[in-house]
């Protein structure tokens, strides 16, 4: 399914002139070797480019539409027209001569080869380059010398002659075209299990370059390399026949989208990847915007009017693009495993249903801010970040744990319950410190417990709201209330006050209220005595606290032996809502 997509996408984009046609591909090219018509070496050609990477201008190669790259694995294989300097110059760092010997000689048997019948000013220049170039003067060549460090790296090479790329000449497209077509009738046929078509089964499938994480020279999709991955001693391509056209098809879409920010997105150590049928580039660039929390596209007064149309299945406009809710939309998530891709998951629906689920986690998630955060919603990196020990070195939430919730944001279905457990776990475990940015009860951690008691234990919303629910009268949320008075109260008797009740008691009182609220209670009517001078204050915080204690309706007054973890999410939200109503009054005055 996930190659079938791809190759519907490659035949989307090819109806537009946007890929290359199967034989071709893009390589990155740093230099061009410019030669005469007798193939003599005129000077180098730089074919960098200037590229703003932060606050820094880099030089990089350029992709060039070149014929497509010969996998390689130990073994000497050369492409044709571009190469590295150890097959296009043979020359290396490594000082093993030989060796790049071979690969200039394969290269030079390559061209002869395909080009053997050419007889055009630049085929036969080519010609007379590889049949006159002498691999072990190359080091002294003077023309080369001020490219020498670059040439020993990981540069490629291409040929130009008097000036004129040699790729666009018609003879050599041709003699190209040809050669791979020879290839094709020497090759197995078998029914492709993409196309469902009789054709030349492919052996090896070209790379997925691109991948964060996974190797410079690439990576494959689809492997079968080693003794356990081989059913009835298939090898190779048939175990799982694709044909030729199919996987260039599939592997130019990944790549086409690996090389365009604008159709992935990176969160941690997982790369997703996501086109609309057809190539819609509308649906593709706004999705890429509103999921990346970039807002260029669609502003963030503007987010929520934009769920609503869409919720009500109307295209809806943003820009210069218009969205298009019935249009078919694929996510695939992927991660780098050596020289292999891992697929973390795949999911194929309406661009309207997946807008529709992210307008969910949108809403689960929303939740009143203190007033120094002017962020409209919370990014998913940035979830995930609290579920992590900010006092470690590693700072990062498991890469298993983002994953898992993407999945759950793109398909509907309940968090993990493992995010919601390292959440309680991290406000258990962490004190507030302003220094390293740790919120003991931050913004982000309510968000999460609102959202997983609403999705996963089916909580209602106007239950768990937004804001501070004054006529909940819940047991855990009450208390965690009554909490967040009670150290405002301690707060106001003793100003400056180095260790609150926050600091020695939330925890408990989170977890055995009937432990640690008695405790309380007699602290506050110490702090009431210390402050009875303020007539005004005093009279707040008794009707504030009888007000909370008249809404636990448990039996006898008792307090709760113990709280179950969803319940510890409900005294958490309580506490965190009865805090923002406190800034937000002193905000008022």
């Amino acid at each position: 399914m996930i190659l079938q997509a791809l190759v519907d996408y490659y035949e989307a984009l090819a109806a537009k002139g946007k890929v290359a046609k199967p034989g071709w591909g893009n390589a990155k090219i740093s230099y061009a070797l410019n030669i005469d018509k007798q193939g003599r070496l005129l000077n180098l050609l730089s074919l960098k480019i200037s590229v703003q990477k932060g606050k820094k201008t880099v030089e990089l190669p350029q992709n060039i539409l070149l014929p497509e790259a010969t996998k390689r694995t130990a073994g000497v294989a050369a492409q044709f027209l571009w190469d590295n300097a150890k097959y296009v110059l043979g020359i290396d760092a490594s000082g093993k001569t030989e060796r790049s010997k071979q690969c200039f000689e394969a290269m030079a048997q390559k061209c002869q080869e395909i080009l053997a019948d050419a007889v055009g000013e630049k085929a036969m220049a080519l010609k007379a380059f590889f049949a006159t170039w002498q691999p072990e003067l190359a080091h002294e060549n003077m023309l080369l010398q001020p490219y020498r460090e670059d040439l020993l790296g990981s540069a490629n090479l291409m040929f130009k002659v008097d000036g004129e790329s040699v790729e666009q000449d018609e003879e050599i497209k041709r003699a190209w075209d040809s050669y791979k077509s020879q290839q094709a009738t020497d090759v197995a046929k078998g029914i492709c299990l993409v196309t469902g078509k009789t054709a030349p089964v492919a052996r090896l499938h070209p790379s997925i370059k691109g991948l964060y994480g996974a190797q410079s020279s690439g990576a494959a999709l689809v492997a079968f390399n080693a003794p356990a991955y081989e059913s009835y001693e298939h090898k190779q391509g048939d175990n799982a026949p694709v044909s030729e056209y199919a996987a260039f098809a599939y592997t130019t879409a990944l790549n086409t989208l690996l090389s365009n920010d604008r159709n992935y997105l990176r969160i941690g150590d997982m790369t997703v990847v996501f086109w609309a049928e057809g190539a819609d580039e509308d649906n593709e660039d706004v999705f890429g915007d509103i999921f990346s929390s970039a807002n260029e596209i669609v502003k963030d007064e503007d987010i929520k009017g934009f769920f609503e149309k869409v919720r009500a299945g109307k295209p809806f406009e943003v820009s210069d693009f218009t969205v298009k809710p019935d249009n078919k939309f694929y996510i695939l998530g992927l991660s780098p495993n050596a020289a292999r891709i891992s697929v973390r998951f795949f999911f194929i629906n309406t661009f309207g249903d997946f807008i529709k689920n992210y307008e969910k986690y949108f809403r689960e998630f929303e939740i009143i801010k203190p007033g120094f955060d002017n962020r409209v919603n919370i990014p998913l990196w940035q979830i995930l970040q609290e579920t992590a020990n900010k006092n470690s070195k590693d700072k990062a939430a498991t890469p298993l744990l983002i994953g898992a919730v993407l999945r759950s944001i793109l398909s509907g279905t309940k968090y993990p319950e493992v995010l919601y457990q390292n959440t309680i776990l991290r406000v258990k475990a962490d004190q507030d410190n302003p220094d390293k940015n740790i919120t003991k009860i931050s913004r982000i951690k309510a968000a999460i417990m609102k959202a997983c008691l609403i999705r996963n234990y089916k909580y209602n919303e106007e239950v768990v709201t937004v804001a501070l629910n004054e006529e909940c009268k819940k047991v855990p949320y009450v208390l965690g209330r009554l909490f967040a008075v009670l150290e405002d109260l301690q707060e106001k008797a003793n100003p400056g006050i180095n260790s609150t009740i926050k600091d020695r008691y939330f925890n408990s009182a989170c977890a055995n209220p009937s432990m640690t609220f008695p405790l309380l209670t007699k602290l506050a009517n110490t702090h009431l005595k210390k402050i009875s001078s303020q007539k005004g204050t005093v009279i707040y915080f008794e009707k504030l606290i009888g007000e909370l204690m008249n809404k636990l309706e448990v039996d006898d007054n008792a307090m709760p032996a113990r709280l179950s973890l969803p319940e510890q999410g409900e005294f958490v939200l309580g506490y965190y809502h009865q805090v923002q109503k406190r800034y937000e009054k002193k905000e008022e005055k």
